[in-house]
């Protein structure tokens, strides 16, 4: 039984296209009876919202657990320098980071977002995730460059992976990244069983690039800071996607997070490589670390699935998909912002796998909806 008629300039339905004066018809369990123009339900006034609607949105990268370091890593230094600087500084309270986290996951909430993919290194997002009304998947990252530890660092991964399910909280065991996981902890993690989605930190600067085509670089300086002797890394005179991408599994779907520093050769070859790809951009904490953008332009010509991630505060200010999407239109206002919001809906929902209940408006979906006007978001339903 409709409930609610909501009705807009534009209707940004999620899914690449929008509806002019569109209308939506709500019903009494908030889910879409129907989507279109000129609705009429007896007896139920029209609700109408200036600007445009669209869905709620998918935050497809986030790391929950470095909230409480908010305004307090040096901006624009390159990755290496804000990883050593991170793990300076990463420590703190447990009723700091409790109250940070959950603070994090109520923006989340006040920004339009529904659904969330977390990077965890630990449990101590897993109370907050547990009581919170959005959709969570962790993912538990795996740190690992001694080929010799590989075995013991995935068992950790498992335990600490068993702990959510415990809790009935989805999560999948992934590689941090291309520089800090050895061949063999590769290995591990691609044999692991019902391990889905999997995501990486992908050529986030161009020294990830470097250690792998010259076997040098900032990362490499950085890896025997931290004690690694490097004996275990193979340079492969490729760049660093190309170079580990086969160790993953080729169907499962994997997030890659980042691109900063993504060639058009490397689009290809990934493509080719791999069956199911999403392309994750996080603008604003690019622009943070590297003050620098990935050529996202190309990844359209390409054709290529793409989403939105805010990465931690620990690399922004907001945890805002609206606010990285804004960023984007800025620097590229040739990408039309239908094509955005499908990245920031749709294209999040299906990576994480509940495209049924979330990231566009279509019938039996849940009524998730922002209103987009003035250059601002505000959440509706």
């Amino acid at each position: 039984m409709i409930q609610r008629l909501l009705k807009t300039d534009k209707l940004y339905t999620g899914k690449g296209d929008f509806i002019t004066d569109g209308m939506i018809a709500i019903d009494d369990k908030n889910k879409i009876v129907t989507v279109g123009q000129n609705l009429i339900s007896s007896g139920i006034a029209i609700e109408y919202f200036e600007g445009a609607l669209c869905p709620g949105f998918v935050n497809t990268h986030c790391h929950l657990e470095l909230s409480h370091l908010k305004g307090k890593v040096s901006q624009k230094t390159g990755i290496h320098n804000f990883i050593v600087e991170l793990q300076k500084i990463r420590n703190a309270s447990e009723e700091e980071k409790q109250n940070a986290i959950e603070a994090a996951d109520t923006e989340m909430k006040n920004a339009g977002i529904v659904a969330v993919g977390d990077i965890s290194n630990g449990d101590s997002t897993q109370n907050t995730k547990s009581f919170s009304s959005l959709f969570y998947h962790t993912f538990v990252e795996l740190f690992g460059f001694r080929t010799h530890l590989a075995k013991s660092i995935l068992e950790q991964g498992q335990k600490l992976k068993a702990s959510f399910t415990e809790l009935e909280l989805n999560s999948s065991i992934v590689p941090h990244s291309p520089y800090s996981v050895s061949e063999k902890l590769f290995g591990h993690i691609a044999k692991e069983e019902k391990n889905t989605p999997i995501s990486i930190h992908n050529q986030e600067s161009q020294a990830e690039n470097d250690m792998f085509e010259s076997g040098d670089g900032k990362l490499v300086e950085m890896m025997k800071s931290f004690g690694n002797d490097m004996l275990d890394f193979t340079q492969t005179g490729k760049s660093a996607l190309q170079s580990y991408l086969q160790r993953l599994s080729k169907e499962i779907p994997l997030l890659l997070v980042h691109n900063t520093f993504t060639s058009k050769e490397d689009i290809d070859k990934a493509e080719n490589i791999h069956q199911n790809l999403y392309w994750c951009f996080c603008p604003k904490a690019n622009l943070y670390i590297e003050n620098r953008l990935p050529n996202i332009p190309q990844f359209i010509e390409k054709g290529v699935k793409c989403a939105l991630g805010t990465d931690s505060l620990a690399s922004n200010d907001t945890l805002s998909i609206w606010e990285e999407i804004k960023t984007i239109k800025e620097q590229f206002p040739q990408i039309p912002m239908a094509t955005l919001i499908q990245w920031g809906t749709l294209n999040g929902a299906e990576f994480l796998g509940i495209e049924k209940k979330y990231g566009s408006f279509e019938k039996g979906k849940f009524a998730s909806v922002n209103q987009l006007v003035n250059g601002e978001s505000y959440v509706i339903n």
